[in-house]
């Protein structure tokens, strides 16, 4: 285990009830409880763990138990919280050398590590900013003076404190693809084709995506056709998180690539190009990005044809992660592990990074965590688009420090949670809006930064993105929710464990459309901003490869609310700029 220090999660909102998945601070994590069901009762910490819950799978076929839920008691999913981690006997320290210097002095610099008592966990090396660290476990008690004697070192670059876990954001004929959920079930008759009963795609809708998808469509009434308006295979967004259920009918033809990373609780780390998903989370990350397009099944992916790569990270849960305060590593990702997805993702050449992860802080724009901090620096200077949630702890935004780690890293494009008052009581407490004409505000839960900078300016905090925000886990309100796809093999402790479950049911039981089984979730957070938002910027590197970030906050509307940064993401008015079209919306 590591010193005590702040854990991070993954990014959905935390209400009342299990799953851990989200954004830490008190708002990452994920819960679930099914619509109109009671909240479980919280399951004990265990901090325990078991080695085997730290090995990458050797298969991606998943090696736990399958979910039998066949209701269409949806089960929904929110966040969990920032955690304080256990108490460990070990200390990370990252120590950081110029990359030519460790490969010239590799043997000599090693040698001084272990005599300070250290053993070498990992080496990492950040070609695109020239440094190299090796991270080094050390007796929690001596750390401090073993850290200064290497800071004493002419050849040493910095020296901190690593491991801090972060845990589970003018086209007049628009295109919609043949995927039912996008099509809604109701057609026009529908704002944002969804009711509060009948559910849909409200969060690609408000971002007008059929619109920027018609751009791909012949005689779409702009007079511009650019068939990359649908995405590209050619671009790939890396998705570093729980995993990802690549058997799901969604992904099973756009996971093109796999890795694993998980770092146990003494440093030791497991590698495989395999993944799996008994969390759920990064399964429904993925699908928000890039879901099969025009596969006449499911949901539409913000990115069409773009492709995953899909990493882990995250260990094999326990139902102790389905409490939002449980310290237990097994519910956290390493930042090592992080850095190691991220280098193997600009390795295979991802066009974007999506994290819907965080915990902790910076300062000044640098993460608190040096490994995960050099290694998103190293991704944004080869020219990669990284994108991470905001958070979930409804902190102000006096200055970036209401951002979590790694959103609040100098150049990531921060992604909090918008969301839709229908009249309704949401979890902003408020009944502005009606179902006829919904108005949309900053989601209750959402970190942000300085409101200084003004709607539409590259300079503010960040964007916002669709994340929905229910009042409670039974909230049976759809416009409340974000729903997409869920993993099949979610972890069960026992036959009738259904903590990490979804839905996995043939859609023609409920929604008449077709078989096969479709795995899917209603959930909110600033997790789901996030793959919104990266998928779009992937939607528009099809189109212009040499495309600048910035062009997501420019284009952005504004949706009144004083914490939405540089507005709320539109990606028609992104892509009319980039297709150059005259007369853009």
């Amino acid at each position: 285990m590591f010193a005590p220090v702040p854990l991070r999660s993954f990014c959905a909102v935390v209400l009342s009830g299990a799953v851990a998945a989200c954004g830490g601070g008190g708002g990452g994590g994920s819960t679930s409880v099914p619509r109109g069901g009671s909240t479980p009762t919280p399951v004990p910490t265990s901090t325990a763990g078991t080695e085997a819950a730290y090995q990458c799978p050797s298969s991606d076929s998943a090696s736990v138990a399958r979910a039998s839920g066949a209701t269409r008691e949806v089960r929904r999913h929110s966040g969990s919280g920032r955690r304080a981690a256990a108490a460990a006997p070990d200390t990370l320290l990252a120590v950081t050398y110029g990359a030519q210097a460790a490969a010239a002095s590799r043997s000599v610099l090693e040698a001084r590590e272990r005599s300070t008592g250290g053993r070498i966990s990992a080496e990492l090396t950040f070609a695109h900013i020239g440094l190299t660290t090796h991270v080094l476990a050390v007796p929690a008690a001596q750390a401090p003076a073993i850290a200064k004697a290497l800071r004493d070192s002419s050849d040493v670059r910095s020296v901190a404190v690593t491991g801090a876990r972060r845990y589970p954001s003018t086209v007049s004929t628009p295109y919609f693809p043949n995927d039912p959920y996008f099509d809604g079930f109701l057609g026009s008759s529908a704002p944002l084709y969804e009711t509060a009963s009948i559910p849909g795609q409200w969060d690609a809708h408000i971002t007008k995506l059929e619109y920027a998808f018609g751009y791909s469509q012949p005689n779409n009434g702009s007079g511009i056709t650019n068939a990359a308006a649908l995405g590209s295979s050619s671009v790939k967004i890396a998705v570093i998180d729980s995993g990802e259920d690549t058997t799901h009918p969604e992904l099973q033809s756009k996971v093109v690539y796999q890795k694993c990373f998980i770092t146990d609780e003494i440093g030791h780390q497991s590698i495989s190009s395999f993944e799996t998903d008994p969390v759920g989370h990064g399964t429904d990350v993925a699908g928000i990005a890039a879901a099969d397009t025009n596969n006449d099944f499911g949901f539409t992916g913000a990115g069409g044809n773009t492709v995953i790569e899909g990493y882990r990270v995250y260990p094999a849960p326990v139902d102790s992660c389905a409490n939002p305060a449980s310290t237990d590593t097994q519910c956290g990702a390493d930042p090592v592990d992080i850095a190691s997805a991220i280098e193997d993702a600009l390795d295979q050449h991802a066009n974007v990074i999506n994290l819907s992860l965080g915990g902790g802080g910076c300062q000044n724009g640098v993460d608190d965590d040096q490994t995960e901090g050099n290694a998103v620096e190293d991704a944004i200077a080869a020219g990669t688009i990284v994108v991470a949630a905001a958070g979930n702890d409804a902190t102000d935004g006096s200055d970036t420090q209401g951002l979590e780690a790694p959103a609040c890293d100098s150049g990531v494009i921060a992604a909090g949670a918008s969301a839709l008052a229908d009249g309704e009581p949401n979890g902003d407490g408020n009944q502005n809006g009606s179902s006829l004409n919904p108005s949309e505000y900053v989601a209750s839960y959402s970190d942000y930064g300085s409101p200084g900078a003004a709607v539409k300016s590259s300079s503010a905090w960040g964007i916002v993105a669709p994340g929905g925000d229910p009042n409670t886990d039974s909230d049976a309100d759809d416009l409340h929710w974000v729903e997409n796809i869920w993993t099949s093999t979610p972890y069960m402790a026992n036959a009738s464990d259904t903590s990490f479950e979804g839905e996995c049911t043939d859609d023609d039981s409920d929604v008449l459309t077709t078989p096969p089984v479709d795995c899917r979730t209603f959930i909110a957070g600033t997790s789901m901003a996030s793959p919104r938002v990266a998928g779009a910027a992937a939607l528009i590197l099809a189109v212009n490869p040499s495309y600048q970030s910035p062009l997501l906050c420019t284009s952005a509307d504004d949706i009144g609310d004083p914490h939405e940064g540089c507005g709320r993401l539109n990606i028609y008015r992104a892509m009319a700029v980039v297709v150059g079209d005259p007369t853009p919306p």
